[in-house]
C-alpha cells in the first residue's frame, strides 16, 4: 500500500469547473482548464486528493487493522433544505483506523432552493480517483470531500459558506421571458406545483425541466425530485465521481409553467427530448493518480 499523504489532505469536486488543485504532504500541484459557464457564471474549484476510486464514509466501523493508530473522528449525517449550520451540533465520536472524512453534496435549482447532504465519519479508500464533469449541464450542483488524519479533525465543513453560490444573478441581468416552476426535495410531495416557486428564467434558459433521481455521498443517499429552468439542450448530467454522485433523469418542455407533471413517472433521457440542433456535449474527464509513495506519483489530465 502507498504511504499516507501527510496529516491533513483535502479535496473537493465541483461540476462545471475551471481549476483542479491537488494537495499532498504540503506540496501543491495545479491543473487549469478553461471552462465557460453561461448559466452559473461563477468559477468552481476542484480539490482532487490522491485517494481512492471510491469513497466509503462510515459512522463507526473499525477494522482489523495492521498497526495503524486509530483516530477519534466526529460522526454525523443529515439532509438539509436550504443553508446548513453545524456550529451548535453535538457530534458523536467514533474510532477510525484510517483517518477521518467529511463531505458535502448539494443540488440547487439555480433559483435559491437546494437539497444538501452532509456526512462526517471514518475514511476508507485506495489512492486513485476520477471526476466526470459537463460545463453545459443544469441544474447546478457541488460536492466537496475532505480527508484528514488527526483526532477530531473532520470539523472544517461547518456551514453553507463552504459552498459556492449556486444561485447567482444572471450576467448580464437579462431574462429569457420563460416562466417555470422551481423546487427541489426528497419526496414527490415536496415538489408539487402548488409548493413550487414560479421563477422568471435566466436569459439562456428558455425551457422548463422536471425530473427525479438520487444523490449519493459515500454510503449515504437520498432520492431527489426537481423542477427548474433549463437550456434548450436539456443537458442534465449531474456530478459523477468515485466519491459522490447525482444521478438525474427528466424531461424538458416549452411554454410557461409547463413543468407541472408528476415527478414519480419514468422519464426518458433528457437528451432524447432535446431539439435536433442540440450542440455536442463536451465531457471533461479529470484523472488523478498516485504511483508509489507520498509525492512519488504522477498527475494526469485526459
Amino acid at each position: 500500500m502507498p504511504a499516507c499523504l501527510g496529516s491533513e489532505d483535502a479535496w473537493g469536486l465541483a461540476r462545471r469547473t475551471s481549476q483542479a488543485e491537488v494537495r499532498a504532504g504540503g506540496a501543491v500541484l495545479r491543473i487549469s482548464t478553461q471552462v465557460h459557464n453561461m448559466a452559473v457564471g461563477v468559477t468552481r474549484v476542484i480539490l482532487l486528493c490522491l485517494f481512492g476510486p471510491f469513497l466509503c464514509l462510515t459512522d463507526g466501523q473499525t477494522s482489523e487493522s495492521s498497526g495503524t493508530q486509530a483516530r477519534q473522528c466526529y460522526s454525523f449525517q443529515h439532509i438539509y433544505f436550504g443553508p446548513f449550520d453545524l456550529s451548535d451540533v453535538n457530534f458523536s465520536n467514533v474510532s477510525c483506523p484510517q483517518g477521518c472524512s467529511e463531505a458535502v453534496l448539494s443540488l440547487n435549482t439555480g433559483y435559491r432552493s437546494s437539497v444538501t447532504l452532509v456526512q462526517k465519519g471514518c475514511w476508507r479508500g485506495p489512492l486513485t480517483g476520477q471526476m466526470l464533469s459537463d460545463d453545459k449541464s443544469l441544474p447546478p450542483d457541488y460536492s466537496v470531500v475532505r480527508r484528514c488524519a488527526t483526532d477530531l479533525c473532520n470539523a472544517n465543513l461547518q456551514t453553507h459558506d463552504s459552498l459556492p453560490n449556486l444561485s447567482p444573478a444572471p450576467s448580464p441581468p437579462t431574462l429569457s421571458g420563460t416562466e417555470c416552476y422551481a423546487c427541489v426535495g426528497i419526496h414527490p410531495e415536496d415538489c408539487t406545483p402548488e409548493k413550487s416557486r414560479r421563477v422568471q428564467c435566466h436569459q439562456d434558459q428558455s425551457v422548463c425541466f422536471q425530473g427525479n433521481g438520487r444523490m449519493t455521498l459515500g454510503n449515504f443517499s437520498a432520492p431527489v425530485y426537481v423542477r427548474t429552468c433549463q437550456r434548450p439542450s436539456c443537458t442534465i448530467k449531474g456530478t459523477t465521481s468515485p466519491w459522490t454522485n447525482i444521478d438525474l433523469q427528466g424531461s424538458c418542455c416549452e411554454g410557461d409553467l409547463c413543468n407541472r407533471d408528476s415527478l414519480t413517472q419514468s422519464f426518458t433521457s433528457a437528451s432524447d427530448t432535446a431539439a435536433p440542433r442540440v450542440p455536442h456535449v463536451t465531457v471533461l474527464l479529470l484523472t488523478v493518480s498516485l504511483l508509489g509513495g507520498a509525492l512519488g506519483g504522477s498527475l494526469g489530465l485526459s
